[in-house]
């Protein structure tokens, strides 16, 4: 008889006992261990991928995870694949997958792929994130599913693999997703997208001043006495949102360079590089995953920062961003809420960084921050930061600022780097860096 088993809740005393793998689990309450194939969803198609010996990894370190998913042996294999035939179909089961429903293409797909279940019980397992999903493909198919913690945790490294397992070139993975998340914001909103007004603003000083390289790559700052910070711009000839722009002669060379100003009044990000923030963690090639009450401004240079080789996905309240994002090849927008963390994971690849930004009270802070934790766990890789800016007087006792990461999550995973208080045009306000399972640790 099928069944749903949900592992992601510990018993009480587990962190002192010896660690369980999840073989030794379903020996105990079933008894005997089969094989699981995991269901991923990505923006090309449906993969169905082996976990060789996931069931001996243990289930309450994170340690485990981290070893199984970097030995030297690949632990996927690829069972079958079967690729969406437009972007249309994509958005059409992308909506099903947000909606932890089953289309008759899904169920097609798993019933092809797997033999179908033996009188007495079937002879593996399929692995989702989702559980809710789960229990619908029992339904429809009869399938033995599992929904575990320590699933999910294996599909966050197995979304660094995905492409290279399904033989999808460099970049394609993130082209259908950044397509796909175009014809899905279109379907999100009938209403108007506020576009920021475009001006050529070429700097008077480009004749008296350089630019040279700042601390962190990818940033700039001028040569003068007002240090203004600037990234390069991807797309040149367009300024947004009114900042200046530079046109810059490289010194022994005839090409010019532009640059755009990054105003640290009108940005968090900017401003913590101001006030001296040990690393932003950002540079060219980086994958970021930007949520929250987002800044348009911070989105586009962030854009420029990590260049035509790097991606930034936005979720939240994006209306002003998703028409500048329109000409940056490497934003994704996505109209969701961001603690809906499984409703856009055909959308989001694994990430370097999570920048986060809040407004809240430190009630809703707090509770607001615990959506993030789920993105962290379901997009940052190991060994990843996470930067999250929030009001100024979310402070403890102490006056440090509360890193719910850190305070709720009391493990080794969540470590707390720095903060860094900011003043900006909207008022006070604090950044909390910190890293993700950093191993060396």
């Amino acid at each position: 008889m099928a069944y749903i088993l949900d592992l992601s809740r510990k018993r009480k005393g587990d962190d002192d006992c010896r660690e369980l793998t999840l073989g030794e689990v379903t020996r105990i309450r079933r008894g005997k261990v089969m094989p699981i194939h995991l269901l991923f969803e990505c923006a090309t198609g449906y993969a169905l991928v082996l976990a060789r010996g996931i069931t001996e990894v243990g289930m309450n370190k994170f340690e485990s995870v981290e070893e199984y998913l970097n030995q030297s042996e690949q632990p996927f294999e690829l069972e079958s694949y079967l690729p969406f035939s437009s972007v249309e179909n994509a958005l059409i089961q992308m909506n099903a997958i947000s909606k932890s429903l089953v289309t008759d293409q899904l169920q097609k797909f798993l019933e092809d792929a797997l033999p179908q279940p033996k009188t007495g019980g079937s002879m593996y397992t399929v692995g989702v994130g989702d559980s809710m999903l789960g229990a619908m493909i029992i339904r429809k198919t009869g399938l033995c599913v599992r929904s575990a913690r320590l699933i999910s945790d294996v599909m966050r490294g197995l979304r660094m693999k995905i492409d290279q397992l399904i033989g999808l070139g460099h970049g394609e993975l993130e082209r259908a997703q950044f397509n796909l998340a175009r014809l899905y914001n279109r379907t999100c909103t009938q209403k108007v997208i506020k576009r920021p007004i475009l001006v050529s603003s070429f700097s008077s000083l480009k004749k008296q001043i350089g630019v040279v390289p700042f601390r962190f790559e990818g940033v700039f700052k001028t040569k003068g006495k007002d240090n203004m910070l600037c990234t390069k711009n991807l797309v040149p000839g367009e300024a947004l949102y009114g900042e200046e722009l530079m046109r810059v002669q490289n010194e022994g060379d005839i090409t010019e360079v532009e640059y755009r100003v990054w105003n640290p009044l009108r940005s968090k990000l900017s401003a913590a590089i101001m006030y001296g923030v040990t690393n932003i963690w950002i540079k060219p090639g980086s994958r970021v995953l930007y949520l929250g009450n987002v800044c348009g401004l911070t989105v586009s240079n962030l854009s420029d920062l990590v260049g035509s080789d790097g991606m930034v996905y936005v979720v939240g309240n994006i209306d002003d961003v998703v028409g500048m994002a329109g000409t940056r090849p490497n934003v994704v927008t996505i109209i969701e809420k961001f603690w809906n963390h499984g409703n856009y994971r055909m959308l989001v690849s694994t990430v370097d960084v999570i920048f986060a930004e809040t407004d809240r009270h430190l009630d809703e802070y707090v509770a607001e921050t615990l959506f993030m934790v789920n993105n962290v766990r379901f997009y940052l890789r190991a060994g990843g930061h996470y930067m999250i800016s929030t009001r100024a007087n979310n402070l403890n006792s102490t006056g440090q600022v509360k890193d719910v990461f850190t305070i709720h999550f009391q493990r080794k995973e969540f470590k707390q780097i720095e903060t860094i208080m900011l003043n900006l045009m909207e008022g006070a306000c604090s950044l909390v860096v910190g890293s993700y399972r950093l191993l060396d640790d």
